[in-house]
């Protein structure tokens, strides 16, 4: 029979911790470090405009997909992604003004404590606004080839990891199964985080080049994450099938296949992938703490 993976001992225990331990403790290090709330409201949308008037006082203001005005006063940060800023003659803003995708227009008046940050991006503004409203044509032609090519070459990907490192899937897969509820809240933890780190780092031109290193994290952890419950999956399809103790690769493909057949469902179909994926990086982060510690 083959002996279950319980713990990373060693060089492999010491090479996982220093690769992967450091970008999961500042990340939560600078997650948990935002201020804590005050009087005023922070401002965030997505996929639509958000306009501060004159005499409005806000904390923050976000948007995602859209444009944001200022008339009023903006104690902190304007951070925009895929939109431009237009700061009027009566705006007051605290801190930094960043645009990612856009531009920042300053109108004679206007008072700006920090910096004002540019980043051109051509073209991400309008596809970000036209997947928001839903009006691209052929959307949904296109939508369903790509999931079907993404499908497929997800499984290979998968299949790929988990023969280069299975070890580290199959302490995941462990890691779940034997703590489901740390697990989930771990991930509900990493998900609460992603944006709030990532509007963080956008404030400060140093940060900005931090976010694309910590969008490779989570998708990094999630997607071994998510093999490792594809693994769990599989085997106890396997254990049904009364042929448990299958190679971990096999395991694996039984559980993207029947994740898969799943995920056609509609709705149904995207909720469980989804479940699947919040347990996977809960897996992963819980994995890396836990290294973290010993």
């Amino acid at each position: 029979m083959r002996a279950p993976i319980e713990v990373l001992r060693g060089k492999e225990r010491r090479k996982m911790k220093r690769w992967l331990v450091g970008p999961l403790v500042v990340g939560l290090f600078l997650g948990l470090g935002a201020p804590a709330g005050a009087e005023t409201r922070d401002l965030v949308k997505f996929g639509g405009d958000v306009a501060i008037e004159e005499g409005m006082k806000v904390r923050d203001a976000v948007a995602i997909g859209g444009d944001v005005t200022v008339d009023g006063a903006v104690e902190r940060n304007v951070v925009v992604v895929a939109g431009s800023v237009s700061l009027g003659p009566s705006a007051t803003v605290g801190g930094n003004v960043v645009s990612i995708g856009g531009a920042i227009e300053k109108e004679e008046g206007a008072q700006v404590g920090g910096d004002l940050v540019e980043v051109p991006l051509p073209g991400v503004s309008s596809v970000v606004a036209s997947l928001f409203q839903g009006n691209w044509p052929g959307f949904f032609w296109a939508f369903r080839l790509f999931s079907i090519i993404a499908a497929i070459g997800f499984m290979a990907l998968a299949l790929l990891i988990v023969s280069l490192i299975p070890r580290p899937v199959g302490l995941i897969s462990a890691t779940i199964e034997e703590k489901t509820a740390k697990v989930i809240g771990w991930g509900l933890l990493g998900m609460v985080l992603i944006m709030p780190l990532a509007i963080l780092l956008a404030i400060s031109i140093v940060g900005i080049v931090l976010i694309p290193l910590e969008m490779i994290f989570v998708v990094v952890a999630t997607l071994i994450g998510y093999i490792a419950v594809a693994q769990l999956i599989g085997k106890r399809i396997t254990a049904a099938l009364r042929k448990p103790n299958q190679p971990i690769f096999w395991e694996t493909l039984w559980g993207l296949i029947v994740l898969s057949l799943i995920g056609l469902v509609p709705l149904f179909g995207w909720l469980i992938k989804s479940v699947a994926g919040l347990l996977g990086l809960g897996g992963a982060l819980c994995c890396l703490y836990q290294i973290h510690k010993s």
